[in-house]
């Protein structure tokens, strides 16, 4: 677990590729991050763990799927996420 507690949000340049993808193209799922930057699901997973841990993104679930936005930016209700 000694990894889990020492990962940052930008120690890695691979969660800084997912933060910047989350903020252009979000709200996005894990299967589109995975696909648009060629890495496996459980990659992607282990990184939103630890953005989603330090405050950089945050999730939201519509319809059974979970979607990826910037913690910063505001959620557009009338697209139907909530």
């Amino acid at each position: 677990m000694a990894r889990a507690k020492t990962a940052t949000a930008l120690s890695d340049p691979r969660r800084a590729l997912i933060l910047r993808l989350v903020e252009e193209k979000g709200p996005i799922t894990q299967a589109q991050i995975a696909k648009a930057l060629n890495m496996s699901w459980g990659q992607v997973q282990w990184h939103l763990y630890v953005l989603e841990r330090e405050g950089k993104i945050r999730r939201v679930t519509k319809n059974g799927l979970t979607y990826y936005v910037s913690a910063t930016a505001p959620i557009d209700f009338s697209s139907g996420l909530e």
